[in-house]
């Protein structure tokens, strides 16, 4: 299989397709295209599946024209009124021991499978540290450095409806893509760094590579090199 020379990300919002194509090489944006679909959508503004199949599959095909690669696999970012966002917080006695980053880890996982188990209809999409609170400070970066008896952290969960990422998922595994990661459109726009003159998509990849450091990185299972408690970190240093 050739090297893949972009990075493909398509946004699907309430009124638009927005698609992008980014170099590997230099990260810029060498194609984009916006497509109007305002009449594809269900009286409960979701998405009807049946008539966007064919407005995704000719528009893969003209991103390959023009960057010259087939296209198998695509960060989706989607708009949804169905997306939910779970406050949750964590917290552990140390009696005056130092904090490190695998304390931390362990807190936020053990969070995560609380959230997946309490509501086994949602997949979570992302994951933001709003706050680390050590000795009741609050800290909006982890101090590794410093002792506490009380340590708690505050994350934010963005989910999505499992029964709306299985329809995309069937949606593109007709064309043989698959899909990277699920971004959510409502999360980009309330982040620090959103501007709305720049497009979408430039944001999703923003996010992609690490520029929002308190989300922490969500790794496929098979990816055996950096496992969850590396990957975690990696975007803090």
């Amino acid at each position: 299989m050739s090297e893949k020379n972009f990075d493909i990300f398509l946004e699907f919002n309430y009124s638009k397709l927005n698609l992008a194509a980014f170099s590997k090489i230099n990260g810029k944006l060498e194609y984009y295209k916006v497509v109007d679909y305002s009449s594809f959508f269900h009286s409960n503004d979701e998405l009807n599946f049946e008539k966007i199949h064919k407005l995704a599959e000719e528009n893969i095909i003209e991103i390959e024209k023009s960057i010259g690669e087939f296209v198998r696999d695509v960060y989706l970012i989607i708009e949804t009124p169905e997306n939910m966002s779970i406050k949750f917080s964590v917290k552990k006695n140390y009696d005056g021991k130092k904090i490190s980053k695998d304390d931390a880890t362990y807190l936020i996982q053990d969070a995560k499978q609380q959230i997946l188990k309490s509501n086994i209809d949602y997949k979570i999409v992302h994951i933001i540290v709003e706050k680390y609170i050590l000795n009741n400070i609050d800290y909006k970066f982890l101090p590794t450095d410093k002792k506490s008896d009380n340590f708690s952290i505050d994350i934010n969960f963005i989910c999505f409806p499992k029964d709306l990422i299985s329809s995309f998922e069937k949606l593109f595994f007709k064309q043989q893509i698959s899909i990277n990661r699920f971004i959510c459109s409502n999360y980009l726009k309330k982040l620090d760094f959103f501007n709305n003159d720049n497009k979408i998509c430039v944001h999703a990849k923003n996010v992609i590579d690490g520029k929002n450091k308190q989300e922490v990185a969500i790794i496929q299972k098979n990816r055996k090199k950096t496992g969850f408690f590396e990957k975690l970190f990696h975007l803090f240093k």
